[in-house]
């Protein structure tokens, strides 16, 4: 932020009586140093994922306050804020936000975090893999062990596999709309996924 400074009014150069010194004269005067006004360090630029090299200073998706909430509303900002982190994973190779909402007894997403980390290691990197969702739905019923479930429509897109000199290894195709299940519970003030699977495609 900008130093406010105060303009001199009356008087001369000298500081005869009806001047106003500026803070920053008066401890020059003194022989301190005026403390100069820190620069705004730029934001990396995000550069996506391409054929010619990985993602570059990938923005970390935040979580929107709805989603700490413990009401069926909250729970579709979080899965939708679960998903946000899903794809920034796939992106940068960075598992630790999605990790820090996710249950380890979560298989499915030990699979995909495997696949992640595996191919954001020894120099090779993934193109794609998003997932879109078209939708949410859930009755919010909390079952005898404290999770709910809920549905999401989604698709997941063309994803790339490449090695470290370049070379496509392999792809997969874009999905048909399917369905996922997550299951979460909220606990400790905040949800916690514990589950993911595939209902099948519609």
């Amino acid at each position: 932020m900008a130093a406010l400074g105060l303009t001199a009014c009356g008087g001369d150069a000298e500081g005869e009586p009806g001047s106003s010194a500026s803070p920053a004269a008066t401890s020059a005067a003194a022989g301190e140093t005026a403390t100069p006004t820190p620069t705004p360090s730029a934001t990396p630029e995000y550069k996506p994922a391409t054929a010619n090299g990985p993602a570059e200073n990938v923005p970390v998706p935040q979580m929107p306050e709805l989603a700490s909430e413990e009401s069926k509303e909250g729970l579709e900002a979080f899965t939708l804020y679960w998903y946000d982190l899903l794809n920034y994973a796939y992106e940068s190779g960075d598992l630790a936000p999605l990790e820090a909402v996710t249950e380890d007894s979560c298989l499915r997403c030990q699979d995909v975090g495997k696949v992640i980390a595996d191919w954001h290691s020894e120099g090779r990197w993934l193109v794609g893999g998003k997932v879109e969702i078209d939708g949410t739905g859930t009755d919010y019923v909390e079952d005898s062990a404290g999770r709910h479930q809920i549905a999401v429509q989604l698709v997941s897109n063309e994803l790339r596999y490449y090695l470290a000199d370049g070379t496509l290894h392999e792809k997969s195709t874009e999905s048909d709309m399917q369905v996922d299940v997550l299951v979460a519970r909220y606990e400790s003030g905040r949800w916690l996924t514990l589950d993911v699977g595939v209902s099948g495609s519609i």
